[in-house]
């Protein structure tokens, strides 16, 4: 539900159903890193069990975290209308970059508090978020998405189309079906 109801505020918001798709993808798989980090870390290193609420609570945070920093990167995209080339993608990297950085560190430096907790759950929760927030921070919105857009984009619109690259450009009417001038005729240079 939680999936399904991001997705839809994605399209929605961006007005498109390729972008939100591979959104919501990069915020899943961002979300299983941070899990399989969790795992190795606290079952395989430390030989705790991991509490049951770490996975629903850190899905949850980081789902929601990640859809919010993808509509502020890509509403910045979109800035500039549907034609989205690499150069407007780097743009709005550039742009948000720092925002979006320095809200990560910050909300994943209050979940490292939670390392110092002496509840197992709390620790490893605080531990999930943070790699996620970190992950999702510094790869997934930095690498990842931005990837995505630049290999898309205008196709991140769809089903949206740019008139000016559909494939049929109109000529200039004066052109088009114009006879030769007398000057061409005559061999005088162009």
């Amino acid at each position: 539900m939680v999936l399904a109801a991001v997705l839809l505020i994605l399209i929605l918001t961006l007005r498109a159903l390729a972008a939100p798709l591979y959104l919501l993808a990069s915020v899943v798989v961002s979300c299983a890193a941070a899990l399989g980090l969790t795992t190795l870390v606290f079952q395989h290193l430390l030989g705790q069990d991991i509490h049951f609420t770490v996975p629903v609570i850190t899905f949850v945070l980081l789902v929601a975290v990640g859809a919010d920093y993808n509509i502020l990167l890509m509403s910045r995209m979109r800035e500039s209308g549907l034609a989205l080339t690499r150069s407007e993608v780097a743009r709005a990297v550039t742009a948000t970059g720092t925002v979006i950085t320095a809200a990560g560190v910050i909300f994943a430096s209050t979940f490292v508090a939670l390392l110092f907790s002496s509840v197992e759950a709390l620790t490893q929760t605080g531990f999930a978020v943070a790699s996620g927030l970190l992950l999702d921070t510094f790869i997934v919105r930095t690498l990842v998405v931005p990837a995505c857009a630049a290999l898309f984009e205008e196709r991140s619109w769809w089903p949206h189309r740019n008139p000016t690259t559909t494939g049929t450009r109109p000529q200039p009417a004066d052109t088009a079906d114009a006879p030769a001038s007398s000057s061409t005729t005559e061999g005088t240079p162009r």
